[in-house]
């Protein structure tokens, strides 16, 4: 008796459930994921590697440059100097339109200095080495101003104020300097610390004597 009130609600399940079903909407298949590239490589033969050739350091895609090592040995034989290369430096230098039989020892600085490079004398040897390395080698002083000293060369120089306190030039000067340069104040001996190239050298000289001067009454 049961069973015979329970089969018309059974029924009626049944096809609500199938009509659900014809309804809702059918997902596609996940697409399958692209196959790899076969490797191009004979059957048994060990995998081929490429390596990924990197441009050279301190270089500039598309300009024309030479070698260094022959550029300076002719320097080192006109100038009669000693050079030692940085083993991180570029083999390859842009001479900036310069033609290779016309550089000169001062010459040659200036074009290390285009190509991000300095040159430090060490035990009679000239270091070429990163620019932004410099500050760390034993730059030489000159106090005094010297002109057999080339625009390019590196120097240390440390200045005397009387008048004006000299961490108070620190921020007129700083932004006069390249990043690779130093420049520091020591207020006990009111002192200025430059380590830049001789021509920079002299400009902050010249400006820090401008600024020091006794204050008008």
């Amino acid at each position: 008796m049961y069973i015979r009130h329970l089969a018309p609600l059974l029924l009626a399940f049944v096809c609500l459930r199938a009509l659900a079903q014809e309804r809702a909407p059918t997902q596609p298949p996940p697409a399958a994921a692209p196959a790899a590239p076969a490797a191009q490589a004979a059957p048994g033969a060990p995998p081929v590697f490429v390596p990924v050739v990197q441009p050279p350091p301190g270089l500039f895609p598309g300009l024309p440059t030479v070698a260094l090592e022959p550029l300076l040995q002719r320097v080192a034989r006109a100038a009669n100097k000693k050079f030692l290369v940085d083993g991180h430096v570029s083999p390859q230098i842009y001479l900036g339109g310069v033609d290779a039989n016309d550089v000169t020892y001062p010459l040659l600085l200036s074009i290390l200095r285009a190509n991000n490079l300095a040159v430090v004398e060490i035990e009679g040897r000239l270091n070429v080495v990163s620019v932004f390395e410099i500050r760390l080698y034993p730059v030489p002083f000159a106090n005094t101003d010297d002109a057999n000293i080339a625009a390019d060369e590196w120097r240390t120089r440390v200045l005397q104020l009387t008048n004006i306190e000299a961490a108070q030039t620190v921020p007129i000067l700083r932004p006069l300097l390249p990043q690779a340069a130093h420049l520091a104040a020591f207020p006990s001996s009111n002192q200025l610390v430059i380590v830049d190239r001789y021509a920079n050298v002299k400009r902050i000289t010249e400006i820090v004597r401008a600024l020091d001067k006794p204050s008008p009454r």
